[in-house]
């Protein structure tokens, strides 16, 4: 199903009404997709979309996105946030200037199994990160067997959202299968060199206890009442309670789906009296609205579910239809306690084998908003720990990427940084900051990539 050729370039539209769009035209690259068959599981078939490196692909290194959820498509991503192009209201694509293959040969993957396009057989369901590292893993050498070019190939993962569990977990399995003494000869060795997470869930406990503190923030949008702000901080430590519980061997389900739900229903529950959007507290959202639509985008679904772009994209008659998020992934990795597992010691395994790792949030997203990212990276046990905590906060000064050197100056956020760990602040940016920032972004994992200063 997948093409070890990439694709001809051509532009051309399907069936009057849906317009599939191909090549250098409109990508400036060539690009494949299709499927890899998993050689670790049964009958478990992973959904790809490649896109070559707009600028140099026989030297760019080659980086995988995943997009959160639990159970989110990244296609939604690669449509809507850092993919050569975007879907408007009529089905037409345009040109993103700005996406992130413009340096780096991109891989977006539909993951765990039945997210996307990605199918299995009943015997593949998937139910926590051991599964998505061993299934990532078996992914990579599937595509490296298809394309040998990206063998030894500088590579990195990133991802937003639950990326914060997905990414940790894929590298750190990838980071110990190169060290293993026993690897098969017969296996790509994958030349991992660093992640980065935007607006992850990392470390449930330490990030559940500031997500009262989003009430104060700089764009002067009152949240929640006083009295409100109150109860959330004393219902964060009944929250920390419930996710440290769950953590416990051997793990209770209904004790984790207790401590997820009390993550939404008194961490997140409260906010949407506001009437503001959860993912960007600056676009006004009508909640009481059950038909309200905030932050969506509809078109992606009926661009996916074509039969024009079905045929197009070779989808087998096996996978799901296409949904932004499922349910049953989610349901399931809650109940088995992945939801409430923390992954920085993993984060930190690789941060001390200097490996780089970028952390960044959008200041304005409420789900898994910035400070608690960074309190979990200042609380983060690490080699370099104390010389990173002490080190100043700065401004992140972005250029776009997309205009001459030093004709353009944006004072982006605030940046920590020491050695091969960053933290950033993201202003005027919300849960994906590709989305909200795309120059910004774009520079941001540009300048993390080439291993520059931020």
């Amino acid at each position: 199903m997948a093409e070890s050729e990439l694709s001809p370039l051509l532009t051309r539209p399907v069936n009057g009404n849906v317009v599939v769009t191909r090549g250098k035209k409109a990508f400036l690259a060539k690009f494949a997709f299709g499927y890899v068959k998993l050689a670790n599981k049964v009958d478990d078939h992973y959904f790809y979309w490649f896109f070559e490196s707009r600028s140099s692909p026989d030297s760019d290194p080659l980086v995988l996105w995943l997009t959160g959820g639990p159970g989110s498509s990244s296609m939604f991503a690669l449509l809507t946030e850092n993919g050569p192009c975007t879907i408007n209201p009529d089905l037409t694509t345009k040109f993103n200037p700005y996406s992130w293959n413009n340096n780096a040969n991109m891989i977006w993957l539909d993951q765990p199994t039945g997210v996307g396009f990605s199918f299995g057989s009943p015997a593949d369901k998937d139910y926590n990160e051991t599964n998505v590292g061993e299934n990532i893993y078996w992914f990579l050498q599937g595509f490296l067997e298809l394309y040998p070019q990206f063998e030894g190939r500088e590579f990195f993962i990133t991802g937003e959202s639950y990326g914060g569990h997905y990414v940790p977990a894929a590298a750190h399995y990838i980071w110990e299968a190169n060290k293993a003494e026993n690897q098969d000869s017969e296996l790509s060795m994958i030349n991992l060199q660093g992640i980065a997470i935007g607006n992850g869930l990392t470390n449930p406990v330490i990030q559940y206890a500031y997500y009262q503190d989003m009430n104060h923030n700089r764009y002067n949008i009152t949240l929640l009442t006083d009295a409100a702000e109150g109860q959330m901080k004393v219902d964060s430590v009944e929250c920390i309670r419930l996710t440290r519980e769950c953590q416990l061997a051997p793990r209770n389900g209904t004790i984790c789906k207790v401590a997820q739900e009390c993550w939404t229903d008194k961490l997140i529950g409260p906010f949407f009296s506001a009437n503001r959007n959860n993912y960007d507290i600056r676009e006004w959202c009508n909640n009481s609205d059950p038909d309200a639509v905030c932050g969506e985008n509809p078109a992606i679904k009926t661009y996916l579910n074509s039969v024009a772009v079905q045929k197009y994209l070779n989808i087998d008659d096996r996978a799901p239809v296409w949904n932004e998020d499922s349910d049953e992934v989610q349901s399931t990795f809650t109940i088995d306690g992945d939801w409430s597992m923390p992954f920085h010691d993993f984060v930190a395994d690789l941060i001390n084998d200097d490996l780089r790792v970028l952390i960044y949030a959008g200041d304005a997203d409420l789900m898994c908003n910035w400070i608690g990212n960074r309190a979990w990276t200042l609380d983060l046990d690490w080699k370099g720990k104390g010389a990173f905590n002490a080190a100043e906060e700065r401004a992140f000064i972005a250029h776009d990427p997309l205009l001459p050197n030093g004709s353009t100056s944006i004072d982006a956020g605030v940046v920590r940084s020491f050695e091969n760990f960053a933290f950033v602040r993201v202003f005027d940016a919300g849960h994906m900051v590709p989305m909200n920032q795309p120059a910004v972004a774009l520079d941001l994992i540009n300048k993390f990539l080439a291993n520059e200063a931020l």
